[in-house]
């Protein structure tokens, strides 16, 4: 690249790699299974030099930082190991990350979540490119949606994060960082899996860049389809895992006009449906227990980064999501009609005649929506978001006798509608379930405060204001990091984070239990609720080892205020549908440490393991669920990967995955209330690929097996009165891939 190019990259950033022309997608499969491990160089005296010590990172300071300088523990899954692990949606990149983990919440819609620092899903903020595009309602389904190829890499950040996130950085941040090119190139990959050796899933996505001579225009093109089969593991008729088929296109920008000046705009679109429950083959409204949605997810951002001067800068960020989303949640539940041989009148309302069982199963009783009914089921939900971001940076540089000290100010502000609404089988209007509003606007000021060469302390604060509360929150932070010696890192972070009211994900009817929607209610007297995060962390890499080995062990200590849980007592029937609040709770206390191991043996075979233990408690039993535990959130777990990396031969993967006992709730469709201790599971995953090279491609054919022993939930319940929400364990039982990859 020459000397201008060189220029106009001022706002490059440093780990921008590979680049594409726009192409068409192709089909074919995937599941590469190379190195997971850090990629390395060796020189002519046999030392190896970790690359990954020079990737720039952004998400724990807001500020573009090498990763082994940056005060605040980040975590990288990058591009290389999306690959190398078949990796394709968020949810199953981030099991790969030691102390996180991916759990499903729904065998009737297949919802999951990612559970970092023992916290469920809600306790954690995405972002993309640091914008929070995945909104309340929108996340549940949000990790299986996007894809990967076109991600440079995703950075982790545990711990409260409110000081720079705002509300909703609990429990961690999870920032996706799309791929920037520096030359034009294209990814093409397809995926077919056979779970379970009977549902197929077909998966195809590609990945697209253009780069002008001069570096000053870049842009990329992405997309993915996919289409999933359902799977009924126990054979009684009703979905373990949805029926699912998705539709992503997108595209990135980057303009830098001049070298102090530059743009970067973003578009995608997802599009999805997905259905659950029995009866697939039928339309929802005859069906036991059915649960489906037809999703158009839109999101568009546009940032300005501009140098003001020498040692000013800011970037100014929009954002707009628009969430549209068709649903239906509902069922005969115990009675069975058949539109072939029972005689349905829609306009008088009746099944056979009206007066029976299935009259009231079909219609409702009363017939308005208001008595429930397989009939008035259907919804529609309509969200609009709109943030709002401006970041100041300024480098004061040397001040008196104190130290360096860079300064990072500015204000987020974020508002999100909801209407949700119950409909009939003709579209009809029959009540409004959701007509809610949340808006939050918030200040943050941070000091990066280099001290001298081997201290550094990043105190922050952040107030926010969110319509939901009466007051003002204050989230503070400070961060330290010290280099003991070219061996010894130490890192500590006093944290803070809240959670305040709003609709979140999981409130627009997620359960269906025998036909029956139930609905989650905030209540009236709802409060924020604060968690306060201290974090204590050393990195060692021994000398001896010359840069294969590095470790890290990682421990943590979390305070929650005014919990948010269910209160079952307040369980009620509306409207047809089955209502529950909720509630504060006095709060929890998690505990936890974390240690990590990476050894590169030699420039074939490299190796990771990680220990994670997390034990997360509520500070009082609960009464209806008789245990302190948290929901679904192990103590204990695990993992070990080992890689074979060979281009003259092939390449293979390895990877161990252990999951402890966990508590699990269970409601009262079969059993009284309750909760059932999980069995520990034992998850292998291995691969094999190989690369071939020709003039002008690269062809990477693969194969693998996941969760080779078939670890997977034993006790699933059966019929139209199960609990769907009673599932646990490994997401997937064993699936069989076949691949290929084409790189020009």
């Amino acid at each position: 690249m020459n000397k201008d190019a060189n220029q106009t990259n001022l706002y490059s950033r440093a780990f921008s790699s590979r680049a594409m022309q726009l192409s068409s997608l192709m089909l074919a499969s995937s599941a590469a299974f190379t190195s997971y491990g850090q990629e390395s160089l060796q020189d002519g005296d046999g030392e190896v030099y970790e690359l990954q010590d020079f990737t720039v990172v952004s998400t724990g300071t807001r500020t573009e930082r090498l990763l082994i300088d940056v005060p605040i523990k980040t975590e990288v899954l990058g591009s290389d190991i999306f690959e190398s692990a078949a990796i394709t949606e968020l949810g199953q990149a981030l099991e790969l990350l030691n102390g996180a983990r991916t759990e499903a919440n729904c065998q009737n819609c297949g919802t999951a979540e990612i559970q970092l620092l023992g916290l469920p899903g809600n306790y954690n903020q995405i972002l993309v490119d640091g914008l929070p595009l995945f909104t309340g309602v929108a996340a549940v389904y949000g990790i299986d949606q996007v894809p990967t190829i076109a991600i440079d890499r995703m950075e982790i950040v545990k711990g409260g994060g409110s000081a720079l996130y705002g509300p909703g950085a609990v429990a961690g941040v999870v920032n996706l960082i799309p791929e920037e090119p520096y030359e034009s190139h294209t990814h093409i990959d397809s995926t077919f899996r056979s779970t379970d050796g009977e549902s197929p899933i077909y998966q195809s996505q590609f990945a697209s860049y253009y780069v002008n001579e001069d570096g000053s225009f870049k842009a990329s093109l992405y997309g993915l389809y996919s289409d999933q089969n359902e799977y009924d593991r126990d054979g009684d008729g009703f979905t373990e895992m949805v029926e699912r088929e998705n539709r992503v296109i997108g595209t990135n920008l980057w303009w830098t006009p001049t070298d102090r000046t530059r743009l970067r705009g973003n578009y995608q679109y997802i599009g999805e449906e997905r259905r659950g429950g029995d009866s697939l083959g039928k339309p929802e409204k005859f069906a036991q227990v059915a649960e489906a949605l037809d999703t158009d997810y839109h999101w568009a951002t546009l940032a300005w980064d501009q140098q003001l001067a020498d040692d000013w800068s800011m970037t100014l960020s929009a954002a707009m999501v628009d969430f549209q989303r068709d649903s239906y949640y509902g069922g005969t539940g115990g009675e069975i009609i058949d539109p072939a041989s029972d005689v349905i009148d829609y306009n008088n309302q009746t099944v056979n005649g009206g007066g029976n069982a299935e009259t009231e199963a079909f219609f409702g009783n009363p017939t308005d929506g208001t008595g429930g009914g397989a009939y008035n089921s259907f919804g529609q939900t309509d969200t609009r978001s709109y943030i709002f971001d401006a970041k100041f940076q300024y480098d004061a540089g040397q001040v008196g006798e104190t130290g360096e000290h860079r300064f990072v100010f500015g204000f987020q502000y974020e508002t999100e509608a909801i209407k949700d609404d119950q409909l009939n089988a003709e579209g009809d209007f029959l009540a409004m379930l959701h007509d809610d509003s949340f808006s939050n606007l918030g200040f943050f000021l941070q000091d990066e405060w280099q001290i001298n060469d081997r201290l550094e302390i990043v105190p922050g604060i952040r107030i926010d204001k969110a319509n939901t509360l009466d007051n003002w929150v204050f989230s503070p932070r400070i961060a330290a990091r010290y280099t003991a010696s070219d061996t010894v890192t130490l890192r500590s972070n006093l944290s803070s984070g809240f959670l305040a009211p709003r609709v979140f994900d999981e409130d627009i009817h997620i359960e269906n239990i025998g036909g029956t929607p139930r609905d989650i209610v905030n209540a009236d007297d709802l409060k924020e609720e604060r968690s306060y995060t201290f974090a204590l962390g050393l990195d060692y890499s021994p000398a001896a080892f010359q840069g294969r080995l590095k470790t890290s062990v990682q421990a943590y200590y979390t305070i929650l205020k005014d919990s948010f849980d269910l209160d079952e007592s307040t369980l009620r029937i509306e409207g047809g549908r089955e209502k529950i609040d909720r509630v504060n709770t006095d709060g929890s206390t998690i505990f936890g440490i974390e240690l990590d191991a990476a050894y590169q043996f030699n420039n074939n075979w490299s190796a990771n393991a990680g220990l994670a233990f997390s034990q997360a408690r509520y500070d009082e039993e609960d009464a209806d669920r008789g245990t302190d535990h948290y929901n679904k959130t192990p103590d204990w777990t695990g993992l070990v990967q080992l890689n074979y990396d060979n281009d003259d031969l092939f390449d293979a993967y390895l990877a161990l995955k252990w999951t402890g006992e966990m508590y699990v709730d269970r409601l009262d469709s079969v059993t009284e209330p309750g909760v059932e201790k999980s069995p520990q599971f034992f998850v292998v995953d291995l691969g094999i690929s190989k690369k071939f090279e020709f003039d002008s491609y690269d062809l990477t054919l693969r194969a693998g097996i996941n969760n080779v022993l078939d670890a997977y939930q034993d006790d699933q319940e059966s019929g139209f009165e199960r609990d769907p929400g009673y599932v646990y364990g490994p997401r997937t039982p064993r699936t069989f891939i076949l691949g290929a990859r084409i790189d020009f």
